[in-house]
């Protein structure tokens, strides 16, 4: 099961990178596969909404990065969308957010052999806006999705998926911002494999809870990818 007193020699450390976005730079931090594992693909994580303080530090995008380093040998990377940190631009109201997505996908592809999986995560507006370039006609699809309190109440999530990719998706029960009940709605019409669990007690921000989201994740991930 997922931990987060994990090993610190077993962990690979992060180091800060910048790559090209479509409004400018975005700052990132990659994480390549714990010393002796190779490479068995990549995982993007998208950070929560820019306007109320998400950023790519925030800790259910740190701990699913690490978490999915750790357990499934996968190079990881956060990045900060337009205007948040280091990164160019400025907030566009999840309209450019979907591009820096992306943006983010294409690098983490530069960093690997093509061959290997990228599984597109992201936490709240991160994603749905992981959700909206998942749907983005002509994109290369990722290997799975991995969606966190999906906010399907404050965006609206593409209504008929383009394609069957597998996704995993975790919602707090006290979610104060969507009910899981609606997440599972949405979830009951897609195409493809899902798997979704609700964290008994858990607000929007899992607080106290990561480690079972986490492990969820990493278990589902597992079987899938």
């Amino acid at each position: 099961m997922s931990r987060f007193a994990l090993n610190p020699r077993e962990l690979s450390p992060e180091a800060p990178v910048a790559f090209t976005g479509p409004a400018g730079a975005l700052e990132g931090l990659w994480r390549p596969p714990r010393p002796g594992a190779g490479t068995r693909g990549t995982v993007v994580v998208a950070h929560p909404h820019p306007a109320f303080g998400g950023t790519m530090m925030n800790k259910v995008v740190f701990h699913t990065a690490r978490v999915l380093n750790h357990d499934l040998d996968l190079a990881a990377l956060r990045f900060n969308f337009r205007g948040v940190g280091r990164s160019a631009g400025r907030y566009d109201e999840g309209r450019g957010e979907v591009d820096d997505v992306l943006a983010a996908w294409s690098e983490a592809r530069r960093r690997v052999p093509q061959e290997l999986p990228l599984v597109a995560a992201g936490f709240s507006f991160g994603s749905g806006m992981t959700l909206a370039a998942a749907a983005r006609p002509g994109v290369p699809p990722p290997a799975a999705l991995v969606l966190i309190g999906l906010p399907v109440r404050l965006f609206t999530p593409p209504e008929r998926f383009p394609s069957s990719i597998p996704v995993v998706a975790v919602h707090g029960e006290e979610d104060q911002y969507t009910p899981p009940e609606a997440v599972g709605e949405y979830l009951e019409g897609w195409p493809g494999p899902h798997a979704f669990h609700v964290v008994t007690g858990a607000d929007h921000f899992l607080e106290d809870h990561l480690p079972e989201a986490t492990a969820f994740v990493s278990r589902t991930l597992r079987e899938w990818v």
